[in-house]
């Protein structure tokens, strides 16, 4: 007979418990995969974890960090936004009848089509340097990722429900706001979390296009500059500072939104 796996204590696991044990190892692994790599390339070439922490702190250290990272997240967020509402909007359409979701489709396969750099550089040529190009560029790469969480979402509902809601001649707004909503947060929330994830790497993109700040912008051009250590710095501590974000901000909040739905685990999501 097979012994499952987790009833084999290990002192890891003993100590910190098997969630984080598993995070730990799983780092371990990425970080010494990481190593393996830079000792293909020549010295120098691709620098190694202990290279990138030496040149994220020094990054750190002269402050000018956080001005990109600023103007890389508001970017961000602002993008976010508008492909939220956007694929939202469309997400709950496609959902509640069948012309909103003949209406919706060709929109959303046409934008998943389109790879994200290429929307990056048809934006550029739109709008030129600046603040708008990188926004639409992360909107219209993003909403039809968040159109398909929250149509699939709105597929759940009982379709009995919405039409006894309509034989009552309940309004829409009423309908949306006591029905459909409350129903769909779990895809709700999926669709944030999702949607940020693509977010950060489309805006990121954009800036090597479009704009004069951000930290893609600030990686490309150390990478132009054979600063190929301060280049993979600026990504780690994106990574990191998107990382923490998640850990510290977005998780707590699911749990706390969704403490009511104990029987969903909505932590692998």
């Amino acid at each position: 007979m097979a012994t499952s796996t987790r009833s084999i204590p290990t002192p890891l696991r003993s100590t910190i418990g098997d969630k984080w044990a598993a995070a730990i190892i799983s780092v371990v692994l990425g970080l010494a995969a990481w190593w393996l790599v830079t000792v293909i390339f020549p010295r120098g070439l691709f620098p190694g974890p202990i290279e990138t922490v030496n040149a994220s702190a020094e990054l750190l250290a002269s402050g000018i960090v956080w001005t990109h990272m600023e103007a890389t997240f508001f970017r961000t967020f602002l993008g976010f936004i508008g492909a939220f509402f956007v694929g939202g909007a469309l997400g709950i359409a496609m959902g509640i009848n069948n012309f909103g979701e003949h209406f919706s489709t060709p929109i959303i396969i046409i934008a998943l089509s389109v790879p994200g750099i290429a929307w990056a550089a048809i934006t550029t040529i739109i709008f030129g340097f600046g603040v708008a190009a990188p926004v639409v560029a992360t909107a219209v790469t993003v909403f039809p990722y968040i159109s398909l969480r929250i149509w699939k979402g709105v597929e759940d509902i009982d379709p009995n429900l919405i039409r006894m809601s309509r034989s009552f001649d309940i309004s829409k707004g009423r309908l949306l706001r006591r029905m459909i909503l409350p129903s769909i947060a779990p895809a709700l929330f999926t669709a944030v979390r999702f949607g940020l994830a693509i977010s950060w790497k489309i805006e990121t993109q954009a800036e090597i296009f479009a704009s004069n700040s951000g930290v893609g912008y600030r990686a490309i051009e150390a990478f132009s500059r054979y600063q190929y250590d301060t280049a993979m710095a600026w990504a780690a501590v994106f990574v990191v500072i998107v990382f923490l974000l998640e850990m510290a901000v977005l998780r707590p909040l699911e749990r706390k939104v969704f403490a009511y739905r104990k029987e969903a685990d909505f932590g692998v999501l």
